[in-house]
């Protein structure tokens, strides 16, 4: 009897293992949130030490994910001459640890949260997490312009989305990240100028990522308006 057992058997698929496949891959484990951030870069690295930085924050993201047991993380780190901008998809706990390694980054400072999207439908970069150094290249002239840093801010977002469109259709997953850079470097009018990331980081009134988090960390402190009145109301009776 046992020589008539198909040794294979066991690993064929039976239409209740694709059901649960389907099931698994609908059922989400964490909703999913989009980031957008930019930083300053400390002058003068090479191209060997952006990589490492790059690294770092990608096995940050990876340990993250597999400890939390979420959604695996995806999005783009441009890095520019001295300064980087940021675009991650992750869950709302791998994001806040992600703004908290940013912060004890020595290369990286003045950290700024451009925008925060709450539970995307999709991801824009379809194929995980890419770190790219783009080509350096001398700062030309301080951004003068009569738009709103509002409005910047959707234009940088715009620009992202185009490069993620061009990413998903042009990238091969094969050696994705290798090959993410050498792609991007290529597309200049998909890239967002250092200048205008220059701009909207010096700006003083976006939200660091350190008031971000505390923001996000502290309990919410709400005054009624009865408690400002002095002397303070005396209720005698439970009909007052």
């Amino acid at each position: 009897i046992m020589s008539q057992i198909d040794p294979y058997e066991s690993t064929r698929l039976s239409l209740l293992d694709v059901a649960m496949d389907k099931l698994r891959m609908g059922n989400k484990k964490g909703m999913l949130h989009r980031i957008f951030i930019s930083t300053k870069l400390e002058s003068q690295l090479e191209k060997k030490e952006k990589k490492s930085i790059g690294s770092k924050l990608e096995k940050f993201l990876k340990q993250c994910t597999s400890q939390l047991a979420h959604e695996s993380s995806s999005g783009i780190m441009l890095m520019y001459n001295v300064h980087t901008l940021i675009c991650l998809e992750a869950s709302q706990e791998v994001i806040m640890l992600f703004l908290r390694e940013l912060g004890a980054v020595p290369a990286l400072s003045e950290c700024k949260v451009l925008s925060f999207t709450e539970n995307v439908p999709s991801r824009l970069f379809q194929h995980g997490w890419a770190d790219v150094s783009l080509p350096t290249r001398p700062l030309e002239q301080k951004l003068e312009t009569s738009d709103t840093i509002s409005q910047i801010i959707v234009g940088v977002m715009q620009q992202i989305v185009k490069l993620s469109e061009y990413v998903n259709h042009n990238v091969p997953k094969v050696n994705y990240k290798a090959r993410c850079e050498t792609m991007i470097s290529s597309q200049i009018q998909l890239i967002v100028p250092e200048e205008t990331v220059e701009y909207v980081t010096a700006d003083k009134t976006i939200l660091p990522t350190t008031d971000y988090l505390e923001k996000y960390t502290s309990p919410v402190d709400i005054v009624l308006d009865q408690e400002i009145v002095w002397p303070v109301a005396v209720r005698l009776f439970p009909y007052m």
